[in-house]
């Protein structure tokens, strides 16, 4: 939706809704702005253009009609980054989640359709029962005994 668009990509540049307005050089009031992040009101296509502009985003960005929420994303208690910053980052990691489902929408891929790579099931009962499969893993495989530096590659180069 164009409202949830707009609430990123402003987000994303760091721009409060007066900020966006006086970027756009006061075309719209701060309180039309937010009335189209809730969705109450859609924007002209003039101010589309100007809000893309500000915001440094295409057209096809805001008017892509994929919708993703990031949930249950927390950050260290103790971390020393702004809200700001926070923001920044959320909304960076849903562009590239998009990016990758649209990737995978073009070449007609499913990660949801993931499939085990290990033949056999087991029912693990102790510690040890998973110790054993991830021994049996790591020899089918031939990793060794080194740590995995990257768990998501390694799942992705031997899964089907």
């Amino acid at each position: 939706m164009i409202a949830d668009r707009i609430r990123l990509a402003r987000r994303k540049a760091g721009l409060s809704l007066r900020g966006l307005s006086d970027a756009m050089g006061g075309r719209v009031t701060a309180q039309a702005i937010g009335k189209y992040e809730r969705g109450e009101d859609i924007p002209s296509s003039g101010v589309l253009s100007a809000l893309a502009k500000a915001l440094n985003v295409s057209l096809a960005y805001l008017l892509d009609t994929q919708s993703l929420e990031l949930a249950g994303v927390e950050f260290r208690t103790k971390a020393s980054t702004t809200t700001l910053e926070r923001a920044f980052v959320q909304t960076e990691v849903l562009e590239w989640i998009e990016r990758y489902l649209q990737v995978e929408q073009i070449l007609e891929l499913d990660s949801a359709d993931w499939q085990c790579p290990v033949a056999m099931r087991r029912v693990l009962h102790r510690v040890e029962d998973a110790e054993e499969l991830a021994d049996d893993v790591r020899s089918r495989w031939k990793l060794g005994i080194d740590p995995i530096p990257n768990m998501t590659e390694l799942l992705e180069e031997k899964g089907p």
